[in-house]
C-alpha cells in the first residue's frame, strides 16, 4: 500500500469519527457543547460577572447589583434593569478599553451590551460573591 493510500484511509476515517462525535455531542441534552465552548476569555469574564463556582465545582449565580446614580441612568434612558441584566449575558468584553482594569482589586470591566437596536455600555465591578454595576450609559463610536 502507498503513502497515499494511507493518508487517504487514515484522514478520511479521521473525518467520519470527528463528523460522529459531533453529531452525538449536540444531539445530547445536556448540552456538552454549550458547556465546552466558555474558554474564551470574553466568555470567562461574563461568567466571574454573573457566576460563581464552590469548592465542589458546582455553579451557582451571583448577586448583581445596581447603584442607585446607575439605577437613574438606567431610568433615564427608559430601559429596565432586567433588559440589562439579561443582555449583559451575550455582552462584549472591550478588554483594550481604558476603564477596564482586571488587575486591580476588585476588578472592573468595561462591557457593550445591545438592547434592541441600541448600543449601551455597562461598567461593572467583580467582587468574589457578588458583582456591582457602577456606571450604564450609551457606547460612543
Amino acid at each position: 500500500m502507498t503513502k497515499g493510500k494511507r493518508f487517504f484511509i487514515f484522514f478520511s476515517s479521521a473525518g467520519i469519527m470527528t463528523f460522529f462525535l459531533i453529531f452525538t455531542l449536540s444531539a445530547r441534552s445536556d448540552k456538552p457543547f454549550d458547556k465546552y465552548m466558555q474558554w474564551t476569555p470574553n466568555q470567562k469574564v461574563i461568567s466571574n460577572i454573573l457566576e460563581r463556582t464552590n469548592p465542589k465545582n458546582e455553579v451557582f449565580p451571583k448577586r448583581v447589583d445596581l447603584l442607585e446614580s446607575t439605577k437613574q441612568k438606567v431610568e433615564k434612558l427608559n430601559v429596565t434593569e432586567l433588559e440589562v441584566l439579561h443582555s449583559l449575558r451575550e455582552g462584549d468584553v472591550e478588554f483594550f478599553h481604558e476603564l477596564t482594569l482586571p488587575r486591580q482589586k476588585p476588578k472592573q470591566y468595561y462591557i457593550l451590551i445591545g438592547i434592541g437596536e441600541v448600543e449601551y455600555f455597562v461598567l461593572t465591578e467583580v467582587h468574589h460573591n457578588y458583582s456591582d454595576i457602577i456606571d450604564f450609559g450609551i457606547a460612543e463610536d
